[in-house]
Order: structure tokens, then sequence, then C-alpha cells
């Protein structure tokens, strides 16, 4: 299990938004990737956990929030590809 954390005072901001769930959002996929292509599963949980047990479990500092859980592990089975748009469904050029 990979816990994401972050210090929000630390990551900054712009327009009175933080930047930190955008910051661990970005680290969290890249791990998700980089498991994906050591054939290795993950599952991202985000927001449907109770951040106060999590925290004190692991002993999180209270300056410090639970931004996701990544469970990682080898898959029991391999699923079929979904099924995909066509990519003129999802993809604007030059207007929306």
């Amino acid at each position: 299990m990979i816990v994401g954390c972050a210090r929000p005072g630390l990551s900054g901001g712009n327009a009175g938004q933080q930047y930190y769930m955008l910051d661990m959002g970005i680290a969290m996929e890249h791990m998700v990737l980089a498991a994906t292509e050591q054939g290795l599963g993950t599952c991202w949980i985000g927001g449907q956990f109770d951040e106060a047990t999590v925290k004190e479990v692991l002993g999180i500092p209270d300056d410090v929030r639970v931004v996701a859980l990544l469970p990682v592990g080898y898959p029991a089975e391999a699923p079929d590809a979904k099924d995909r748009k066509p990519i003129d469904e999802i993809v604007g050029h030059e207007k929306w």
C-alpha cells in the first residue's frame, strides 16, 4: 500500500487554490504507470477512506494530509482491454 501524503503549506498555490492535490495526483499517477510497466496492478483510492484513521494507524503528523491510497500487487486475472471512444469524440481543436 502506497499512502500519498502532502504538506499543503509547502506546495504553494495561486488564486486561492493550493497545488498539493494536483502535485500528489501527478506523483501517484507516475507510480501507477511504473507499477503497470512492471506487471503490477493498482487501484487509486481517493476520498473513500477515513483520513483520521489512516493518520492514526500510520502515525502521520497533524499538518500532513492523506490525499490517496494506492494498493499495489499482482492481479489475479488480466481483464480484457476496455472499449475506448474514438479520438474525435474526446479531442477538440481550437474550440470546446
